[in-house]
């Protein structure tokens, strides 16, 4: 009698020992963790944004009143002359884009252009005639991002950016522009900057 009952006590032990195994494969984990115990769950990869791009659009409004006068008039050709005759009228002269030139042409100023046959230096002169509040502003960068200049006879300022000098000078309302690689000092571009006031009256 006591036969039946070791072959019923095996019949149940390896059901149960099938059952564990089972239990224990299911604890297989799905996830990677590392040394520390801490879920390691993978990162999204990030697009970079990119940087916005700086506009060159100029954001002053055009509120510059039509010139009229002519470059000669502005810069006779004995006063061009008289500065370096090498100097001539530049055919088919017009502004660099995003040139201080190419802003008074955009304010409805004249802009004019001569070029050294010898050496092929550009001087750039433009002039436009702005409201007083325009020409405060202006002024008022000025003071902050270029040099006083006492000697145009007017308000005027100076600065070399990189090998191009910059004069600007207000013989209000007209604000005065000449740029060169031919200017490297204030008194370069002084008898030119003159000429031009005088001829503004």
């Amino acid at each position: 009698m006591m036969e039946p009952m070791r072959n019923r006590s095996l019949i149940v032990v390896v059901p149960v020992f099938a059952v564990a195994v089972a239990l224990l494969a299911g604890c297989v984990p799905d996830k990677q963790v590392d040394p520390a115990g801490v879920t390691a769950t993978p990162s999204p990869t990030s697009t970079p944004t990119p940087s916005p791009t700086a506009s060159t659009t100029p954001t002053d409004p055009v509120d510059g009143t039509p010139m009229t006068i002519t470059c000669d008039q502005l810069v006779s050709a004995q006063a061009m002359y008289d500065y370096n005759p090498n100097f001539t009228p530049k055919p088919g002269y017009s502004p660099s884009s995003g040139s201080l030139a190419a802003e008074v042409a955009r304010q409805n100023g004249v802009t004019c252009g001569w070029v050294n046959q010898t050496s092929g230096e550009v001087i750039e002169i433009a002039v436009a005639n702005l409201p007083e509040t325009h020409l405060t502003d202006l002024k008022n960068t000025l003071v902050t991002t270029s040099n006083s200049v006492p000697t145009y006879g007017v308000e005027g300022y100076f600065i070399l950016n990189g090998s191009t000098g910059e004069a600007q000078a207000f013989s209000d309302p007209y604000w005065i522009v000449a740029t060169s690689t031919a200017f490297f000092e204030p008194g370069d571009a002084e008898p030119l900057v003159k000429s031009v006031i005088a001829a503004l009256g």
